[in-house]
């Protein structure tokens, strides 16, 4: 029996969020566990870094599986993108020692908040980014820098977490133009419910000037989740990269 790491996109438009439930068939983990078990030959569990929610999009999903098929790396890229459908892809595998988890041993973990500014929505980007209009960004990225560090981040979660702990980690958050978007990108040791797309809605009302970011500051040292009341949509977030070193 050999364990390995694969690196998963997807498109979450379709699906209610990564992991499997009872009454829900439409789920990323079912899909690559059926592809999984069409590849080895028998059932086979799927453990990814983390759940993803309802229509939130992956680049850099990574994940763990167990087969005694003994297949080399890439054949097994090559079987699993036949069996899963077109908006889930396989794009990396390799072997790794049993100890690997890859929801236990994720060190990092990369989220992208993308959002767009004009005057007129546009219909094409409507299920990949966020219109907001005009904003501020330099604003944004100044308010943004405020969740670097250690904190208690129980205002930026939403109610039904199962989190024993509120407190994580923040390595980097900035707001920035990138091409035709706007796009609020943050490292983590790891995330609340929601934290993501609350701490963007919270970041949109900043570079819209409906809030000076005084709130931000506030719902870091008391944990006032009304002083954060917003949560950006799903359809613009991605899981970006989970690094294990």
């Amino acid at each position: 029996m050999k364990r390995y790491k694969i690196v998963i996109q997807y498109d979450g438009g379709a699906y209610h969020g990564w992991q499997k439930q009872p009454h829900q068939p439409a789920t990323v983990q079912a899909a690559v566990e059926s592809a999984a078990a069409r590849v080895t030959g028998t059932a086979t569990s799927v453990t990814a870094s983390g759940r993803t929610d309802e229509g939130v999009h992956a680049l850099g999903q990574t994940a763990h599986f167990d087969s005694a098929k003994d297949l080399p790396p890439e054949r097994y890229v090559a079987a699993l993108n036949h069996w899963l459908p077109g908006d889930i892809r396989v794009v990396s595998c390799e072997e790794v020692p049993q100890a690997f988890d890859a929801r236990k041993s994720a060190k990092r973990k990369t989220y992208a908040y993308r959002m767009y500014t004009g005057a007129v929505e546009n219909p094409l980007r409507r299920t990949r980014e966020l219109f907001v209009g005009p904003v501020d960004v330099g604003r944004m990225d100044e308010c943004a820098r405020l969740f670097v560090g250690v904190h208690d981040f129980s205002a930026f979660m939403s109610s039904g977490s199962s989190a024993k702990t509120t407190v994580r980690e923040v390595f980097s958050s900035s707001v920035a133009e990138e091409g035709c978007s706007v796009v609020f990108r943050i490292t983590g040791s790891g995330f609340l419910y929601n934290m993501v797309r609350i701490m963007a809605g919270a970041l949109v009302r900043v570079g819209k000037g409906y809030s000076d970011g005084s709130e931000i500051a506030r719902a870091l040292e008391n944990g006032d989740r009304t002083l954060v009341p917003d949560i950006a949509p799903p359809q613009a977030l991605y899981l970006e990269k989970v690094e294990y070193i």
